[in-house]
C-alpha cells in the first residue's frame, strides 16, 4: 500500500518536535536537499545525510524549537507544510515565534 505523502511529511515533524534524528533520517533519501536560507547561522544548500547531520549540528546548538503545521497542501509530489516554529534562542534566552512555510519533496515513499 503507497503511503500518502503528506503523511510523511508530517511523521517527519513528529521526528523533528521529538529530536529523533535516527527515525527522522529513515524517512529521506540518501540523496535528501535541504535549503534554508543563509540569512540564519545554519543556512545554506545541504545534500545527503552527511551535510544534514552538519545542518543538524548547527542548528541544535543554537535554538531549542518545536514546529506546528497548521496546513498541508500537496500538489503532485511535493507538499507545502505551513506553520509556525516557536522556541528560545539559547545564547540569549530570547524567545521567538516565527511563520514559516516549507515545501517537501516525496518520491518512492521517501522525502528527497
Amino acid at each position: 500500500m503507497q503511503v500518502n505523502s503528506v503523511e510523511i511529511v508530517k511523521k517527519a515533524y513528529i521526528y523533528l518536535n521529538e529530536k529523533d534524528t535516527p527515525s527522522y533520517f529513515s524517512l529521506m533519501s540518501p540523496n535528501v536537499e535541504f535549503y534554508q536560507t543563509e540569512e540564519l547561522p545554519w543556512g545554506g544548500q545541504y545534500r545527503g545525510f552527511d551535510e544534514i547531520k552538519v545542518f543538524f549540528s548547527k542548528i541544535f546548538p543554537l535554538i531549542d524549537s518545536s514546529v506546528k503545521i497548521s496546513h498541508y497542501i500537496q500538489a503532485g509530489d511535493q507538499t507545502v507544510a505551513i506553520g509556525k516554529t516557536s522556541g528560545v534562542a539559547k545564547q540569549t534566552g530570547k524567545a521567538f515565534n516565527c511563520n514559516l512555510a516549507h515545501i517537501w519533496t516525496v518520491q518512492r515513499e521517501k522525502i528527497v
